[in-house]
């Protein structure tokens, strides 16, 4: 997958394309509406014989605009958000950065710089996409800012039992410590990865403590939960006690008979949040953690 990085506005001379259909959006988490249509994309582009491309922006548009709540902890960072694309078969991604002058382009002159002037020739995005100056472009002016050059479809809300299927949902969710249900909107466990800090091993217990930091991702609220590490070398269940719902150092045990050779980052997927337990209690379940090679 080739990547490519908008840094300032467009200049359509400096850049050129070869035909492509393009889905637009920010697609924090790629949940699976975002998959849903990146997948719509995939099939036009085979059917029209043009190249898969994705738009996506970063930082998160609440960080430019004013809001009275900054998005800077994502569901998928953007390192994280390139693998997936790469894995749902992108062939070319373009990353434009969020700025002021970005965001003060009127809705015309962003359809005829950065899809026009990308030779784009199917657009793809979601039923509640907008673009322009305040948003003021959605998928029904796009038609008329298009002037006919590129064909459109729009992707219409998926749903599960009536909630609406998206990143703000998954983001609740979190905050509320309902990781159990994230899959039903993400197609799979909420996952991170880790950085390991340091380690210890109590051969008394046989339990590991290891500290772990979360850079730049949105993690559940305060609480122990129940995770699972995957790394190359085999999967392992744990407990992991989160102090603050930040991406701070947090805390992992492990129940082991013997020590595990950890990587020095580490996938981990949240699967349940625990109830409050005592430290002995906690002790106990910590005990009861099993490792699955």
């Amino acid at each position: 997958m080739e990547t490519i990085y908008i840094r300032g506005l467009l200049d359509m001379k400096t850049l050129t394309s070869e035909p492509c259909v393009m889905a637009l959006g920010f697609f924090d988490g790629v949940h699976l509406g975002h998959r849903e249509l990146i997948e719509t994309s995939r099939k036009i582009a085979e059917q029209k014989n043009l190249t898969l491309t994705v738009m996506t922006f970063f930082p998160h548009p609440s960080n430019v605009l004013p809001n009275n709540q900054k998005i800077d902890r994502y569901l998928s960072p953007l390192d994280a958000k390139k693998e997936i694309f790469k894995e749902l078969g992108v062939e070319k991604l373009f990353i434009v950065t969020f700025n002021q002058d970005f965001a003060k382009l009127a809705p015309p002159a962003f359809v005829r710089k950065y899809i026009c002037g990308l030779n784009c020739k199917h657009v793809v995005a979601g039923f509640d996409f907008t673009y322009g100056f305040k948003g003021q472009g959605n998928m029904e002016r796009i038609v008329q800012d298009g002037g006919g050059e590129f064909d459109i479809t729009v992707v219409s809300k998926k749903s599960y039992k009536e909630m609406k299927i998206s990143s703000t949902k998954i983001r609740e969710l979190l905050n509320n410590g309902a990781v159990a249900a994230i899959p039903h909107y993400l197609g799979s466990y909420y996952s991170t990865y880790g950085k390991i800090e340091n380690e210890s091993y109590d051969l008394d217990n046989q339990t590991i403590m290891v500290n772990m930091s979360f850079d730049e991702y949105m993690l559940p609220r305060k609480g122990m939960y129940l995770i699972r590490l995957k790394m190359d070398s085999g999967v392992i269940e744990g407990i992991c006690k989160l102090t603050e719902s930040i991406s701070c150092t947090q805390t992992i045990y492990i129940q082991s008979k013997k020590r595990p050779n950890l990587e020095s980052r580490v996938k981990v997927e949240w699967i349940l949040e625990l109830e409050v337990l005592s430290p002995p209690e906690t002790d106990e379940m910590v005990k009861k953690v099993q490792m699955v090679v």
